[in-house]
This record gives C-alpha cells, sequence and structure tokens, in this order.
C-alpha cells in the first residue's frame, strides 16, 4: 500500500538552481555585514572624532575598574579565571553534541561556527587591523573585535547549529544572556571599547551567514536570513549613535553593547534553517 503524501517527510528541494539561489542569498548577507564591520572600523576607529568618543568611554571604565561588589565582582572574578583551553572545551561539547545526534553535518557546522568567530576575529585583531595614533596619548593597540565575546558569542551560536530544533529556544535564550553578559563585561571593566563589542557581533553573525553555504537537509528560509544580515548591522547602528552621538553613561553604553550581542543570538536562532525528519 502507497504511503500518503501526509505522511511522507517533508524534504527541501535539491535542484541546483535552488542551492545556488540560497548559496546568494547567504553570501550577499555575509558580504553586506561585512561592508557593515568595514564602516564601522573606519568610522569609530580611523577618525579623531571616532576614538574621542570611544577614549572617553574606555577612560571612565579604567577609572572604576574593581569597584563592583557583591555578586557582580564574583561574576567579573570568573570571567578574569576564563583560559583558551575552556575555548577548547566549549568547541568540543558543540560537535559533541551533534555527534550524539547522529548529524554529524549539524556537528561540523556548529564547530565551525565556534571556532570561525574566533578565529576570524583575533584574525581581524592581531593581523588586518590596526588602531592607529590620532589623538594625543592615545593607545596604538588595536582591540578590535573583541576575543573574549567573540568566543562566548561564537559558541552559543555553535550550540543552535548543532542541537536540535526543540531546544534552540531555551539555548538561545542562554547563549544570548551569556555573550550579551560577556560584551557587557569587558567595556565595564576596561578590556575592550564599545565598537569592538559591536564588531563581534557582526563578525558572528558574518561567520554564521557564511557557514549557510555549506550542504545540510533543511528547510531554508531566506528571509529569516535576510532579516539577521538587517537587524545585526541596524542594531550596532542605532548603539553607536546613542552611546557617541548622545554621550551616553558608561552603563548605558555597556548594557546597550551587551543587547546588541545577545539580539544578535536570538536572531541568528530564527534565521537557521528547520531540520527535516529523516526518511527511514
Amino acid at each position: 500500500m502507497s504511503t500518503t503524501a501526509e505522511h511522507q517527510p517533508w524534504s527541501p528541494p535539491r535542484t541546483a538552481s535552488a542551492r545556488r539561489t540560497w548559496s546568494a542569498v547567504a553570501l550577499g548577507a555575509a558580504w553586506w555585514q561585512l561592508a557593515a564591520l568595514g564602516v564601522l572600523y573606519v568610522v569609530c576607529v580611523r577618525t579623531a572624532t571616532g576614538q574621542r568618543h570611544e577614549n572617553r568611554l574606555h577612560t571612565l571604565a579604567l577609572e572604576n575598574r574593581g569597584s563592583e561588589t557583591g555578586w557582580l565582582r564574583t561574576a567579573f572574578d570568573l570571567v578574569d579565571r576564563l583560559q583558551p583551553h575552556h575555548l577548547v572545551l566549549g568547541v568540543a561539547v558543540v560537535g559533541l553534541v551533534g555527534v550524539v545526534r547522529g548529524r554529524l553535518g549539524a556537528a561540523v557546522r556548529g564547530v565551525v561556527v565556534a571556532a570561525g568567530t574566533l578565529g576570524v576575529t583575533e584574525l581581524l585583531k592581531l593581523v588586518l587591523l590596526e588602531r592607529p595614533d590620532l589623538l594625543e596619548h592615545s593607545s596604538s593597540a588595536n582591540s578590535l573585535p573583541s576575543g573574549h565575546t567573540s568566543a562566548v558569542l561564537g559558541l552559543a551560536l555553535g550550540l543552535l547549529v548543532a542541537g536540535p530544533r526543540w531546544l534552540r529556544a531555551p539555548l538561545a535564550l542562554a547563549g544570548a544572556a551569556a555573550a550579551g553578559a560577556m560584551g557587557a563585561f569587558v567595556i565595564a571593566d576596561g578590556w575592550h571599547r564599545v565598537s569592538d563589542v559591536l564588531a563581534s557581533a557582526l563578525v558572528g553573525s558574518i561567520v554564521l551567514c557564511l557557514v549557510q553555504v555549506l550542504p545540510h537537509r533543511g528547510e531554508r528560509r531566506r528571509g529569516a536570513l535576510v532579516r539577521l544580515s538587517l537587524v545585526v548591522p541596524a542594531a550596532a547602528a542605532a548603539a553607536l549613535v546613542v552611546v557617541y552621538a548622545g554621550d551616553a553613561s558608561l552603563t548605558t553604553s555597556y548594557l546597550l553593547a551587551g543587547t546588541v550581542v545577545a539580539l544578535t543570538v536570538l536572531a541568528a536562532s530564527l534565521a537557521l534553517p528547520r531540520e527535516v525528519a529523516r526518511r527511514g
């Protein structure tokens, strides 16, 4: 007896045309955000006005360093103890989640997102980008993007990719909280400037879009991916306007930057393809 269409697992279109269209959308989303990252870098790092705004808040953070008490001080001390091997362990967990589920492709994509977000960040920060001395007593050390923020953001995005669809909502909420808190922390404690954290949000979204080009079985949602590529740059731009043009306080600044990072995780959870049922 033949199986009715209602009981057959849904299968995404596998035509060459459909794959090319999806790849073009994913690549376009990544390139658009890369352009936004370039604008962010030029405005905040390559101009004296941008550096002046950045240094004002950075100086405030350095002056207030160590003044936190209670649970906030405990959280700051915990972050201080993070080491590279913790990141390696986190990436391994991402891969293990996909392997345990029997989704090797998801495991690979999750690991690429997690490791790639930090890898691209370090390449940009240490090799490709520089911070010129445009002001008196200005530090020449480049800090854009933030490595700590990208590490936690990459792990959060990697778990979304490798994890099951039914766990995406709690994973997204937990990942948004963790990555957003890290983004806020590195500004509040004087490790990074606001633009460094916003740049990390863009890097994470760029890597996630690029990984969507890799083969996978899933219901691909072009509109959601496009929305991700629009939401993250728009949120970063809005945060910059409030923080720099509005001479925002240090607290407002790190809360806004952390919110942009958290929003990146939430928007990414909605942009990922829906997994389809296995045949058999």
